[in-house]
């Protein structure tokens, strides 16, 4: 059996995941500090995901 090397996500994906994940921990947070501070991530995260789709579709219109 050959086990092959797990690919690297491009940006926009890596992105999306990294914000996927702050609002889960946003949702499952004990507290309300801990709430707030996992929004804010999810926040800038959601940000990213945005000016790399925007790249992603200006990259597009460019071909």
């Amino acid at each position: 059996m050959t086990i092959r090397p797990r690919r690297k996500a491009p940006p926009a994906v890596y992105a999306l995941q990294r914000q996927m994940a702050a609002v889960r921990r946003t949702v499952t947070a004990l507290t309300v500090d801990e709430s707030q501070r996992a929004a804010r991530w999810a926040q800038a995260w959601y940000q990213v995901v945005q000016r790399k789709l925007d790249q992603l579709q200006h990259r597009t219109h460019l071909h």
